[in-house]
């Protein structure tokens, strides 16, 4: 087997791995509950597979996947921004306000709006960074105390009549003009948000950032290796303070497809735990784009495909969907570990079998 193939299969040992456990396990927790696991995964890639599933699949996974690019570029430094919850919900209740109220043509709204998101998103997450870097206050600590001042924040505005107002017994912000909604395409009675040619940008783009661009190398040095990269001219302070902040201001757009495209308005409703979720997406996307992409539509899809389980023969085991997503994080965090370990193992002794057989053709 040749080293390529060899690195393929490396490549492909972890998530599969991961899936094979999760599968198992979702299937074990079915025999304890008295059902059939071959029934219930049979409704799910049933019902799953209809154009209507798999499209609200795509919509679903949009927000996570933008989250997990929020929590990928933190971890390409070793910073562990867990604040993308709150980051993204005050973003979301400034882009809601700026959408509705200020002038202008539709699309410039909408622009405005996502300006105004990530500017935001920034604007807070830098605070974790500033903390960090010259208080080396713990960035975990700091958003997660971030994310409660969030919590206060936002209800406070909500109460401010010049933002919110109540309408169905639930505060919220005016509603967007219609001209300031994204469009989106319908296929078999369902919307495809077209956000998702967004959220294609955001990937290329961190891709772009994080791969082939200077500040990338810088960003990836500071997390590799702090003092090579101290002593190759980057200032780790500086650089802590630029990731968080770029790190918020993705995790401002997280909320923009719930925002532009479905509610069109912030309420006390508007969907939690998006941030959360972006870290299983990072981690099971091994922070690289075309994983973090592939992870999202596998949650959502794991989401909307559980929903069959609320019907016969397999009613009340919809949590399976919950069972999968967790187990498949949990494992794929542990696979990608011992895949790795392995790898370097096979490079090392390779390298040193090359090493000895040049050494061997060197005449006496």
């Amino acid at each position: 087997m040749s080293i390529d193939r060899k690195k393929v299969v490396y490549a492909l040992a972890a998530p599969f791995g991961a899936f094979v456990l999760a599968v198992a396990v979702a299937g074990l927790a079915l025999l304890v509950s008295g059902k059939n696991p071959f029934v219930a995964f049979k409704q799910m890639i049933i019902y799953g597979g209809t154009v209507d599933s798999l499209i609200t699949s795509i919509n679903e996974a949009l927000p996570l996947f933008v989250s997990g690019v929020a929590v990928a570029i933190g971890f390409r430094t070793n910073l562990f921004n867990i604040g993308v919850e709150g980051q993204y919900r005050l973003a979301a209740i400034v882009a809601a306000v700026v959408g509705a109220e200020l002038p202008g043509p539709g699309f410039l709204r909408i622009i405005m709006a996502m300006a105004a998101a990530i500017i935001v998103g920034a604007m807070y997450a830098s605070i974790a960074g500033l903390l960090k870097a010259y208080r080396n206050v713990n960035e975990v600590i700091a958003t997660i105390m971030l994310n409660g001042v969030m919590t206060g924040l936002v209800a406070v505005l909500l109460k401010w009549d010049l933002i919110a107002s109540i309408k169905d017994q639930q505060l919220r912000t005016s509603r967007l003009p219609k001209s300031a909604w994204f469009p989106s395409v319908t296929f078999g009675g369902s919307e495809l948000y077209l956000w998702v040619f967004v959220a294609i940008a955001i990937g290329i783009g961190y891709h772009y950032l994080i791969n082939r661009s200077r500040f990338g190398f810088e960003l990836r040095a500071s997390g590799i290796n702090p003092g090579a990269a101290l002593a190759a001219g980057v200032n780790p302070k500086r650089m802590i303070v630029k990731t968080m902040a770029l790190s918020g201001a993705v995790a401002g757009l997280v909320g923009m497809p719930l925002l532009l495209q479905r509610q069109h308005e912030f309420t006390q409703q508007f969907q939690q735990g998006l941030g959360f979720a972006g870290i299983a997406v990072a981690l099971v996307g091994r922070q690289k784009a075309a994983g973090m992409a592939a992870a999202a539509l596998l949650f959502a899809y794991l989401t909307r495909a559980s929903q069959a389980l609320t019907s016969p023969p397999t009613r009340g085991t919809k949590e399976i969907g919950t069972i999968l997503q967790g187990t498949m994080m949990l494992a794929a965090v542990v696979a990608y570990e011992v895949v790795r370990r392995r790898a370097e193992a096979n490079a090392i002794h390779e390298a040193a079998h090359r090493a000895a057989v040049q050494f061997d053709e060197v005449p006496a």
